[in-house]
């Protein structure tokens, strides 16, 4: 049986009952199963926004984002990233796993660019791995906890593009060997893509065949407006 890669999980439903399922860009109250309004629909992105980021080793990772880092949708990721929200973790999820479907992106597992242990404590939680555990829950795929943050860096979105690469340069490693196995790298929002690249290159090292970049929201445009972003 085909999966259907945007539809909620029971929990998900079930926690619907209780705290409805909002719009992820304005807020309006919606069904389970979309993930924005109508109205709101009619300005989304008509194909998954791909950017190609070159990497250190010669390769190159494709980063998919089904939405630009603004307006309303800019507000829901801050919300998930920095005020607790946790329950957008499963929508947001779903929506990077349509992304994959939409590409035909295949894959054996799900990883994700971790926060440090400074980090987790300071927030609670690490977003970006509840994001990937939605996107492999919708996928079906498994999710492997196998980045790691080695060092403390500054905040990204204080940084010009150079200084962001100096900041994150070796600043992520592997926590096993690979064989060759192909996989989705989550985030939340991919600026000049430092971050993602560092990581992308700790899997390649430690034996990755493939890795294909995922996140929710692309701030590229919003940065160039002078925007702030996260």
């Amino acid at each position: 049986m085909k999966r259907d890669l945007g539809a909620p999980g029971l929990g998900e439903l079930l926690l619907s009952l209780v705290f409805p399922a909002r719009c992820l860009s304005c807020g309006m109250v919606i069904h389970p199963e979309d993930f924005f309004c109508e109205d709101c629909r009619e300005m989304l992105p008509r194909e998954p926004l791909l950017r190609r980021l070159p990497l250190e080793n010669g390769r190159v990772l494709p980063v998919a984002c089904p939405m630009v880092y603004q307006g309303g949708f800019r507000k829901t990721l801050h919300g998930f990233k920095f005020q607790g929200l946790r329950g957008e973790a499963g929508p947001l999820g779903r929506l990077l796993a349509l992304q994959a479907g939409r590409l035909s992106w295949q894959a054996q597992g799900v990883a994700y660019v971790p926060l440090s242990h400074q980090g987790r404590k300071a927030r609670g939680y690490d977003q970006s791995r509840l994001l990937a555990k939605s996107a492999a829950r919708a996928l079906g795929l498994p999710l492997w906890d196998v980045l790691e943050k080695v060092r403390e860096t500054k905040t990204q979105h204080t940084l010009s593009r150079e200084e962001r690469l100096i900041n994150v340069a070796g600043a992520y490693g592997a926590t096993r060997k690979l064989q060759g196995e192909t996989l989705l790298l989550v985030d939340d929002i991919v600026t000049t893509g430092a971050t993602l690249s560092q990581c992308a290159l700790a899997l390649y090292q430690a034996g990755a065949g493939e890795v294909l970049g995922l996140c929710a929201g692309d701030a590229t445009l919003t940065r160039e407006k002078g925007e702030r972003t996260g």
